[in-house]
């Protein structure tokens, strides 16, 4: 990854990706549960990763129109991933992490936007 990501975007993702992952294991004894997979973990934490990657990317930093970009194609790609799990990926504890997430990354990176940036294409 280019960019340095801080201790504390790491510690929000991780947080996020942990929980998914502990609910799936709670409920992996459940006969029926088959929503989504480590794998699908794995490819939210790709998603997430390759936000930052973009987003923190020093010739990135203070350009608005790139950054939206950049969580525009990070918001769609997770809407397809939580469509594929049946909705269940992000649920509303993981969704208040990974706003803050996109949120601060892309505060970090120079947008001066108030809010919720995610909302206008978020389906999760």
């Amino acid at each position: 990854m280019a960019a340095q990501i801080s201790g504390e975007l790491r510690d929000i993702k991780e947080r996020a990706l942990k929980s998914m992952l502990s609910y799936m294991e709670r409920e992996e004894g459940e006969d029926d549960f088959d929503d989504y997979s480590k794998e699908d973990i794995e490819r939210c934490a790709s998603i997430l990763d390759g936000y930052l990657s973009s987003v923190l990317e020093p010739s990135m930093h203070g350009k608005s129109e790139g950054i939206m970009a950049a969580v525009k194609t990070a918001v769609l790609e997770l809407n397809d991933l939580n469509e594929q799990c049946e909705h269940s990926l992000i649920e509303t504890d993981q969704r208040e992490d990974i706003c803050e997430l996109i949120i601060a990354a892309a505060s970090l990176a120079g947008l001066g936007e108030n809010g919720d940036i995610t909302e206008e294409w978020r389906e999760w």
